[in-house]
């Protein structure tokens, strides 16, 4: 998957010390047309979240994790599902052409 990153970027460490790294991207064809939470863990995300800003473009090779949420519709409780990408490897594309993989 390939598009901008919509938010500024979130890295926090769980209490056993493994960093997470959340981003959304908009990988739509029309900007908000389609915007994918990626998560990513390890040293791989720790290297490349300095990195990361708004706006910049990325490319995401992992897999699909579904999602269950619960919200309150009209005094009932409804089970929205969802999906999220779990990524092996962000590579970092800059408008010079370089890149940068964790």
């Amino acid at each position: 998957m390939s598009g901008r990153i919509a938010n500024a970027p979130a890295l926090r460490v769980t209490p056993a010390g493994t960093a997470v790294l959340s981003i959304l991207v908009d990988a739509g064809e029309k900007p908000g047309e389609l915007l994918m939470p990626v998560l990513m863990t390890g040293e791989s995300a720790r290297t490349i979240a300095i990195r990361l800003k708004a706006g910049v473009e990325v490319r995401i090779a992992g897999a699909l994790r579904a999602t269950r949420s619960h919200a309150r519709l009209a005094g009932q409780t409804a089970g929205i599902a969802g999906v999220e990408v779990i990524a092996d490897e962000i590579t970092l594309l800059d408008a010079a052409g370089q890149r940068f993989t964790a």
